[in-house]
């Protein structure tokens, strides 16, 4: 993703790039599963100064402007932090070692529609997490 690029996108959404703000968003960009913003903050440490607080600050503007998602996974204690790529998502967890992966495709959109007729429930939104044990821990056992 080039810094351009992430000019318009935060045009688009009205809000003032900065060079923090384009490192966490590259950073969120760059990572195959949702991270924490200690993670983040700790994986930037090493390239960017930045402030853990400040990381809070860009992730909860990039949250109201809906450039990111947030979600508190169930082995987490925290909350975590990904690029909203406007799909709907669930994820895959590792009970060993924390390992999340995103599954796209929903295998509720059917079962939704069914119980909001059944109900009379406007259904907004549904989370499904599995939780498993990943083949890297599987091999270790």
């Amino acid at each position: 993703m080039t810094s351009e690029s992430m000019k318009a996108i935060f045009k688009k959404v009205g809000i003032k790039n900065t060079s923090q703000r384009q490192s966490v968003y590259l950073y969120l960009h760059d990572s195959e599963e949702p991270l924490s913003a200690e993670q983040i903050y700790m994986g930037m440490s090493d390239t960017e100064s930045v402030n853990l607080s400040t990381v809070y600050r860009v992730l909860d503007l990039f949250v109201k402007k809906g450039l990111v998602l947030k979600s508190n996974l169930s082995l987490e204690d925290k909350a975590t932090y990904e690029i909203n790529h406007m799909e709907h998502r669930h994820h895959l967890i590792c009970v060993k070692c924390k390992a999340v992966v995103p599954i796209k495709g929903c295998p509720l959109s059917g079962y939704e529609v069914k119980l909001a007729q059944q109900t009379q429930y406007k259904i907004l939104e549904h989370h499904l997490e599995i939780l498993g044990i990943c083949p890297e821990c599987q091999k270790k056992e």
